[in-house]
Order: C-alpha cells, then structure tokens, then sequence
C-alpha cells in the first residue's frame, strides 16, 4: 500500500488526542484520508477533527471511547457499520504503562494496561479484517516499543505487552501480506508525549526523546516499502544483540539500572 491510496478513503487512528495518535491524524489528513479518531477525551477529539476538515477538506468521524472496557471494540465496529465506514488504513496506537515497582500498582491498572495494549489491539485487527480485505492494497500499523526487545524491570508490564504487539504484528504480517495487507510493526523510541506523565515516570537514564513527527513521517514512508518492521528507536540493532547473545541474569541487571527507581 502507498500513502496516496488512502487519499479518499477512511483511516482509523486509536488514542488520536495527543502524542503520536495526533500527529498519525496530523499526516494522514494532510494525505487527504478520512478520519475516525478514537480516544477517551472527546473535547480534544472534537477540536482535532474542526481543524483537519478545515485544514484538509476531509471528513473526521470522533468516537470518544475508552478501548479498555468491555465491549468498547464492539461498539466501535457497530458505530462504523452504521455510519457506512470501510477502513482501509488501522493505525492500533492507543497504550498505556506504568514505571515503578510492579507491587507499587494496582492489579486492576495492569489489567487495563493487557486490556488496552493487547486485547483491544487484536480485536481491532480482528475485527476490521473484512474491511481491509475488501481492498485492493490496505494497512495495519500497530505501535510496538523498544521496550519490546527484553526484559525491563520496573516496567515489567509495559515491555511485556508491547514484546506480545511485537511478536503478533510481525506474525500477521507473515499470513497477511498475500491477502493485499501490509501489517507494520512501528517501533518508536522514546518520545515526546503525555505518556511519561501518565505513567508516573521518574528520573532515569532516558534523557533523549524523537518528536511525534519524526515517528509517523517514518513509518507512514514504510508504507511504500511494505517493510514489516519500521524501527525510530536509535540502536535497536545492538538491544537485540545484547538481549539474544548475553546471559539473561546480566541483560536483566544491566536494564533494570536504566529504570530503578531513585
């Protein structure tokens, strides 16, 4: 799939209000595709949506949605469907984490998180299968992490959901590719957003971060590559040399420096 295919046709963008998700609607209606923008702050949504169309002279569809609760997948695919809506383009990008102690969170925020970074992701893809079958050549960019690479303590949670994106994203592309759909796994480094706030982050070794733009102008150009793997993240190369060929007991030490709490 090239990014002028979706010129026209319609683009569904997960935790769209802020960061990365932003900037996907940013590009993508600059690209001339249709909208639907999904997150839980329906204001922000709203104000994005008057711009794009202003801006862009496309239509922005909002769903304020927490992709986190039963049956939410559901309703959105009932929403679609009623509103005449074939997604072409699935940017999964909606997630959250949690830095710290893995005692230090509650149970019930470690299930939002599976819920949110994995459930809801396969059932999207799951879900609008149909949808992007019935084109010739459409998309799926699910956001992975760096994260995903090893093990990191302090959050342990976080990696090991974006690890099962990785994995699963990478593995639908294998089935997919033949059927006219790229599956694209984006793997951002750390980036300027909300979600260092959100997750209660603390001082630590990161101390660089890509911007949004940086991230969704690389893996929209993947697009016309069809690569499977679209790394932002600076040395991904040398994690996953460090993580497959290293003692297990030393890439768990060495990582978990990077993120113990103070």
């Amino acid at each position: 799939m090239r990014l002028s295919d979706i010129k026209g046709h319609w683009a569904l963008v997960t935790g769209a209000s802020s960061g990365i998700g932003h900037e996907f609607a940013v590009q993508l209606a600059r690209a001339g595709a249709n909208l639907v923008l999904v997150a839980r702050r329906e204001e922000r949504l709203q104000a994005l949506a008057r711009t794009l169309e202003q801006e862009h002279g496309i239509a922005a569809r909002v769903v304020a949605l927490d992709l986190a609760g039963s049956g939410a997948v559901d309703s959105l695919r009932a929403q679609l469907g009623d509103a005449g809506i074939r997604v072409r383009l699935l940017v999964n990008n909606a997630g959250a984490g949690r830095w710290g102690r893995f005692e230090g969170t509650p149970a019930a925020d470690y299930e939002r998180i599976n819920a949110l970074n994995t459930t809801a992701l396969v059932a999207l893809c799951r879900g609008l299968f149909d949808d992007l079958a019935s084109f010739p050549a459409s998309a799926v960019i699910n956001v992975s992490s760096a994260a995903a690479y090893q093990p990191v303590p302090y959050m342990a949670m976080y990696a090991a959901s974006k690890a099962f994106v990785h994995s699963f994203s990478q593995a639908l592309h294998g089935e997919w590719k033949a059927r006219g759909i790229l599956v694209q796994t984006l793997v951002p480094g750390p980036t300027e957003s909300e979600f260092d706030d959100k997750a209660g982050a603390y001082e630590s070794a990161i101390t660089q971060r890509d911007t949004p733009q940086q991230v969704v102008r690389a893996s929209l150009a993947g697009l016309d590559g069809g690569a499977p793997v679209v790394a932002v993240a600076k040395g991904t190369y040398k994690q996953r040399f460090f993580a497959g060929l290293f003692p297990p007991a030393m890439v768990i030490r060495e990582v978990g420096k990077m993120f113990k709490p103070k």
